[in-house]
């Protein structure tokens, strides 16, 4: 059951609920009732008040139409109107109309002849000549009498009244313009906004003016163009509508306006609209009084449903909320209930349930936690193979299971046979030494073979501790191996009232044993890649040893390609893969023709077309091998250009490997600082300098960036290493010294011939043997053995004995002369990085 369900059903609720929702359901219908009550009454109202408002409107353009019709009843009853007109004097016409109108102030006065042509006339808005015929054909003909009219004179619309002018047909005509002057005149007083339409649906007036900002909203600007109403005006003889504008909200009503007694019937709609402003605060008043009513219901309802629940259910519902708490998993959990009898005797029962509780679900939960982190260290076991990682997160794991703060893991050295300390944990600082060691529990573990647990004895002074971290109570396991014990796993505690069981002693040996399989596989998959190493490096001095210019190139490459990676934060399998990539990236010149690769001088380009396809072939020659790491399309990609002109595949930036991009920049550094039969190598600042002119179109530039910064804050030592500086590795040293030896050995047996050789070499072998030193002579050929307890420096010195134990013994049978002989032709067949390294290592004729 969800939370919300689950607090439901709680007689609390169950009795505080019903009267919320009771309050909240009458608050809401009695708003819905109210609001659509007074809503039905202020749309009535104002529906109402608009028609009127409208009717109002058209009422005063009625009596203003009437206005004009005692004025011209003046008119033609003035003696001078009757005198000029009897005269035919159009000129003495017109002035006397003139000074008609500046007394009745009529926007025009005109008087028409039977066909509707202007006779004279004076008008303030327009334009009229004699001869004209503004009103149309036929308005001016008799026996319509007196009438009020809508008219357009010149395209002006005006409201009119016409009335018969003398004996001979004529009218006369008293109009005013129908423009927001008129309109304003005649809705003086009323609030509201009003518009009134020609005949041809177009605003002929407007009320307020075009500066109102509300009316130019609706009706538009003073072109009467973008307004609200510019294409919804609605038709027939009444219809209504409401308009939003940003200022609010405005009941429309439009009518259409016709004048009494007009013959021709011309009508004008004239559109009203009154703000609804008023009914809606009156709604959102309502509303608000309602609400709040409603509101203070409510919160009177549930004060009075809490006050109820708390006498009623308060007991119970202690009781329900330590069961929920029971439930989630807080076996802790106490009641205290007041009240009837049998309510406090079952808080007791349920106080007593909670108890047994607790107990057996601690017993469970640490059992839990030993499988669930057994489980997880299990996994975490094999997915490194780096041995202090590994140790460090099984200690880890190791002190949350026995919920202890110190401990630490102790390893036997295999060259030495002394034990190690290779992870702790501690809440200060611990002795780690040989010297902690000694005497410690891991120590007696390592040496017996078998688990030892001690714990703070009750009541003496003198308690042991741990030598290593200090504990008072501690457990140590011994982790076995093939050949007996390889270190041990100890975990302990200062608490003095912590105790280690025989449960203990069996589960952190389960640990151990977990601990030994991982790090013999980590030391299986280190043998495995140094054989995988061993390989590649001997297939890279297969194609060292074809070319002989270029000898010794690879392991340059190697060493540039590592130190990017470092550079760049490469992981360890990727530093690895880079390394292998780069002692087997020039494996395809295997399938290119010796006269091509060991050419003196520059290659033409067909010959550089065969060199091209090197990275095909590589990649092709290692395909089928199935290496741990993705070594194959290093190969094939790193002759590729950041700028897509490289080749084989013509690959560009992000495309190419990131592998191949590194190789690419190691290689290139190797080659320019290397010496060529046809041309020096140049030094680290020239070919630094082309490695950054070229970034961006040959190389990456990041991958540029990184290696010179690498190259210069180790102030030479790496740039030194391809032969240039005072720095070799051991592989070096040993091929140099190995080289150096069968060459001389060669000579030798092909000067003096087999059994001289033979001789030699039982007698150069007797001298190696009695002065100890690492090296064996057999068939011919020099190997070193062992030395990996040895620095590099002594096995060099060694080196150097040797060779002058074999210059003594030729010097014996054949001359000094014939020694250095040797010596030279020995140090002609190698490569000019070898020459310069035998010089570093000082392996001269003699001492």
């Amino acid at each position: 059951m969800s939370r919300f369900g689950s607090a439901f059903g709680r007689l609390h609720y169950q009795i505080v609920l019903p009267l919320v929702l009771v309050a909240v359901t009458v608050g809401i219908v009695a708003t819905i009732v109210a609001v659509l009550l007074l809503t039905e009454l202020t749309d009535g109202w104002v529906d109402r008040s608009s028609d009127s408002l409208a009717l109002a409107t058209a009422g005063r353009i009625a009596e203003a139409g009437e206005r004009l019709a005692d004025v011209g009843a003046l008119v033609t009853r003035d003696e001078r109107v009757t005198d000029a007109l009897a005269r035919r004097d159009p000129g003495s016409l017109r002035a006397v109309l003139a000074s008609v109108n500046r007394a009745v102030d009529a926007d025009m006065i005109l008087v028409l002849d039977r066909q509707g042509r202007v006779v004279a006339g004076v008008s303030w808005v327009t334009g009229v000549d004699p001869g004209d015929r503004p009103l149309g054909r036929d308005i001016g003909s008799g026996g319509a009498g007196s009438y009020l009219t809508f008219a357009r004179v010149n395209d002006v619309d005006t409201v009119a009244a016409v009335r018969p002018l003398g004996a001979g047909g004529e009218v006369l005509v008293v109009a005013d313009v129908l423009d927001d002057r008129l309109l304003k005149r005649v809705t003086s007083g009323a609030d509201g906004l009003f518009g009134l339409y020609d005949d041809r649906g177009r605003l002929a007036a407007r009320s307020p003016s075009v500066s109102d900002p509300v009316s130019r909203e609706v009706f538009g600007d003073a072109s009467h163009k973008g307004g609200l109403l510019s294409a919804r005006i609605p038709e027939g003889p009444r219809a209504s509508d409401t308009v939003k504008t940003g200022s609010g909200s405005y009941h429309l009503v439009s009518t259409v306006v016709t004048l009494p007694g007009d013959p021709s019937a011309a009508e004008r709609r004239l559109v009203a609209l009154m703000s609804t402003e008023v009914t809606d605060r009156a709604t959102s008043t309502t509303i608000r009084l309602i609400t709040m009513w409603s509101v203070f219901a409510v919160v009177l309802l549930t004060g009075l449903g809490v006050w109820i629940a708390q006498s009623v259910s308060g007991p119970l519902g202690g009781l329900a909320v330590g069961a929920r708490r029971v439930a989630e998993g807080d076996f802790a959990t106490k009641v205290a209930l007041a009240g009837a009898t049998e309510i406090r005797a079952l808080g007791e029962s349920f106080n007593q349930m909670t108890q047994s509780l607790r107990e057996r679900t601690e017993h469970l939960t640490k059992k839990v936690l030993e499988l669930a982190t057994l489980y997880e260290m299990s996994r975490s076991l094999g997915s490194t193979f780096d041995l202090d990682e590994l140790v460090g997160s099984v200690l880890e794991s190791s002190l949350r299971i026995f919920d202890v703060e110190s401990g630490y893991v102790s390893l036997r050295d295999r060259e030495t046979g002394e034990l190690v300390t290779r992870a702790i944990r501690g809440p200060r600082e611990q002795r780690a030494d040989a010297h902690a060691l000694t005497g410690s529990m891991a120590e007696w573990v390592v040496r017996e073979g078998r688990p030892l647990i001690f714990n703070p004895s009750t009541g003496g002074k003198d308690q042991q501790v741990d030598a290593v971290t200090g504990s008072a109570a501690a457990v140590s396991a011994p982790l076995m191996g093939p050949e007996g014990a390889i270190g041990a796993i100890t975990v302990g505690t200062h608490d003095p009232a912590f105790r280690f069981g025989s449960e203990d002693v069996r589960l952190l040996l389960t640990v151990a044993n977990h601990v030994a399989i991982a790090i013999g596989n980590i030391e299986l998959f280190t043998s495995l890649q140094d054989a995988y190493l061993a390989t590649v490096r001997s297939l890279a001095a297969a194609v060292d040893a074809k070319d002989t210019y270029t000898r010794g190139h690879s392991d340059g490459v190697a060493e540039y390609a590592k130190t990017i990676g470092e550079a760049m934060g490469l992981s360890s399998e990727q530093r690895i893969a880079l390394e292998m990539a780069a002692y087997l990236h020039d494996i395809g010149k295997i399938g290119v023709k010796e006269g091509i690769l060991l050419k003196p001088g520059r290659l033409t380009e067909d010959e550089m077309d065969q060199m091209r396809h090197h990275p095909l072939i590589g990649a092709n020659i290692l395909r089928p091998v199935a290496f741990p790491w993705p070594i194959t399309p290093v190969v094939r990609h790193h002759h590729e250009h950041w700028d897509g002109r490289g080749y084989p595949a013509g690959l560009k930036g992000e495309e190419i490997p990131l592998l191949a991009r590194i190789l690419s920049v190691a290689d290139a550094y190797e080659a320019m600082i290397s010496d060529r039969p046809y041309r020096a190598g140049r030094d680290a600042d020239e070919a630094i300098g082309e490695l950054e002119r070229c970034a961006g179109t040959q190389f990456d530039a990041r991958v540029v960036d990184a290696f010179v910064k690498a190259l210069r804050a180790h102030s030479g030592p790496v740039a030194e290493s391809a032969g240039h500086g005072a720095g070799y590795e051991r592989d070096e040293a040993r091929a140099v010294f190995v080289a150096l030896c069968d060459g001389m050995f060669t000579s030798y047996r092909r000067l003096g011939g087999p059994k001289l050789a033979v001789n030699l070499e039982e007698r150069l072998t007797e001298a190696i043997e009695a002065g100890r030193l690492p090296f064996k002579l057999a068939g011919g050929r020099m190997s070193v053995s062992g030395g990996e307890g040895r620095d590099l420096e002594t096995e060099v010195e060694a080196m150097r004995e040797a060779l002058t134990l074999l210059c003594a013994l030729i010097e014996r049978t054949s001359g000094a002369t014939l020694v250095d002989h040797f010596y030279a032709e020995a140090l002609d067949r190698m490569s000019e990085r070898m020459r310069a390294t035998a010089q570093r290592m000082r392996l001269r004729r003699g001492r």
